[in-house]
């Protein structure tokens, strides 16, 4: 629900991988709590990616579910 038309792999790249960088420099806090801080930081991150923080957010989010998910999974999986 977040892509937007004419923006591709090259945009949005960055946004996942801030999400996943992001999320390992705050693993006890949730997303909306540390949002103003990533949006605030985004321009400075988003390396050649056009995309503003309002069409960033949705992807650095997903990212961040992303990593929560693969670590619940991988805690499983060390019991």
């Amino acid at each position: 629900p977040y892509y937007s038309t004419g923006r591709n792999w090259r945009d949005y790249a960055p946004a996942y991988r801030y999400g996943h960088v992001t999320r390992d420099e705050h693993p006890r806090e949730r997303f909306e709590q540390v949002e103003t801080e990533l949006a605030r930081d985004w321009k400075r991150c988003r390396a050649d990616s056009r995309l503003q923080w309002a069409e960033a957010r949705g992807a650095v989010r997903d990212a961040w579910r992303h990593r929560d998910e693969v670590d619940r999974r991988a805690a499983r999986g060390s019991r």
